[in-house]
């Protein structure tokens, strides 16, 4: 199975799990108390990084669509979905990347307000991480737009080697 494949799976089972968790614990959080605490915040916590996940495929969604050149995750356990190639790749394919991953992120901030239920412990932990969430892309990824649109030039986003970028920045 080529590794896109295999990523894909990976997230499905996470969800997966994040549903199950969410089916088991996050009643369990309406409670005061210890245990209450503990599932609101494991069932809060599990959306987030669901929400993180999806944010991710969102950004790889804008550069298929745009034709980027990119690179699965060398494992399972990596923190990103891909690489992208700022040599190989156009200022629109970022920008396009870029727009994908935002509206994957503003879906997930919605969902997490519309869907989820407002008097839960867990609903509330897991709109604080996709809150930070935002927070990030505010922080990290509007900068690097920002770069692009002004200079002209896409900022050097690669996050493993072997791409053109790297192999230009180690010469």
């Amino acid at each position: 199975m080529p590794m896109f494949g295999k990523l894909f799976v990976r997230d499905l089972a996470i969800v997966g799990l994040t549903a199950w968790i969410w089916h088991l614990a996050a009643g369990a959080s309406a409670n005061a108390g210890l245990r209450g605490d503990f599932a609101g915040v494991l069932a809060g916590v599990t959306i987030g990084v669901c929400g993180y996940l999806l944010h991710e495929w969102g950004h790889l969604l804008g550069a298929i669509v745009a034709g980027s050149a990119v690179k699965p995750g060398r494992s399972l356990a990596a923190g990103f979905l891909f690489s992208f190639d700022s040599h190989a790749n156009t200022r629109r394919q970022f920008l396009a990347l870029s727009l994908g991953g935002w509206l994957a992120t503003a879906v997930v901030l919605w969902g997490v307000y519309a869907l989820l239920p407002d008097d839960l412990f867990a609903t509330r932990v897991a709109r604080g991480v996709v809150a930070g969430n935002v927070l990030l892309v505010v922080l990290i990824e509007i900068p690097l737009v920002v770069y692009a649109l002004v200079t002209g030039h896409v900022p050097p986003v690669e996050n493993q080697p072997g791409t053109a970028a790297t192999a230009a920045a180690a010469e």
